[in-house]
């Protein structure tokens, strides 16, 4: 049985990886999940999550959700479907965004993901899961939101015999203000090894959104 404290939902992107400093910088010792399910960035988020816990000294458990990506809907798992690119002057304009968010949108992935860390914060009696949300691609991602996090806690006081919450130490904050108290942490951040691109490769693409957003807050 490994041995921890917390868990941190960790795809190897900015804000994950942010909780599971903070967490980290706490003197937590979380046990971070890493879920597959047939995104194209599967290879480059597997190899940066592992980069991470080696870094972090945290324990890693990779779930195999399959199943998720071949029900399609989203260009995040279907290959036939184009990814969105978008300008660094176009990412606070909700029309935009909001058509960009409905071509990645992986139907009720976040819900998913969190009763899965309900269920082993349950047995392994975890009363902390930790995720990256932030309040500025919750204005197009409802699941982002302190409103979801908080509704999602209701059914987890219900689901859980011990309460597991879900909690996050970047849901109010916008990207650059993540990465600004990032370099406020005690342990050097290790910027160098997220992965945010939506593809997977030796670099990211640059283009897509979410690397237009990481190049924003860290620049």
């Amino acid at each position: 049985m490994i041995s921890a404290d917390s868990i941190v939902l960790l795809s190897g992107g900015l804000d994950s990886t942010a909780n599971l400093a903070m967490a980290c910088d706490e003197g937590k010792k979380p046990l971070c999940l890493t879920i597959r399910y047939g995104q194209r960035a599967e290879h480059s988020e597997i190899r940066a999550t592992r980069k991470l816990i080696e870094y972090y000294g945290a324990t890693h458990e990779i779930i195999d959700l399959g199943w998720l990506g071949h029900m399609g809907g989203s260009s995040l798992t279907d290959s036939a479907r184009t990814i969105p690119t978008i300008k660094t002057s176009e990412l606070d304009t909700k029309s935009v965004t909001e058509t960009t968010a409905k071509s990645v949108w992986v139907p009720n992935r976040n819900g998913i993901f969190i009763e899965i860390a309900g269920a082993i914060a349950d047995s392994r009696k975890i009363s902390s899961i930790y995720v990256g949300f932030n309040a500025e691609e919750a204005v197009t991602f409802p699941d982002n939101s302190t409103a979801y996090m908080n509704a999602i806690n209701q059914a987890l006081s219900f689901s859980t015999s011990n309460q597991a919450r879900v909690e996050s130490y970047t849901h109010t904050m916008t990207k650059r203000e993540i990465v600004a108290k990032l370099k406020q942490l005690k342990k050097p951040f290790p910027f160098e090894l997220v992965w945010s691109c939506y593809f997977s490769g030796e670099k990211a693409c640059g283009t897509c959104e979410s690397c237009q957003r990481y190049s924003r807050a860290v620049s």
